[in-house]
């Protein structure tokens, strides 16, 4: 093999070799990121109501949501407001 080929192959693996590490190190940041973000689920959403001391997840803003109308249509009801 003439050293025109040998040096040509060289510098394609080396390329090939630097977009791999390249990959790898972009892999690395989006497990990194993806560590970060909470699991599937109710607690993917945060939500601060004003007067509450802590954050509800999406579940507990809901069942507040469903408490306060369900306390206002007995209020209604009572007083037979139509």
């Amino acid at each position: 093999m003439d050293n025109e080929f040998l040096d040509a192959y060289k510098e394609h693996m080396d390329m090939i070799s630097k977009a791999l590490e390249n990959l790898a190190a972009r892999i690395q940041t989006i497990e990194g990121a993806m560590g970060k973000m909470p699991a599937p689920g109710a607690d993917m959403i945060k939500y601060k109501p004003e007067g509450y001391r802590d954050h509800l997840n999406i579940k507990e803003v809901l069942d507040d949501l469903y408490m306060r109308i369900n306390m206002l249509e007995d209020r209604v009801n009572q007083h037979n407001i139509p």
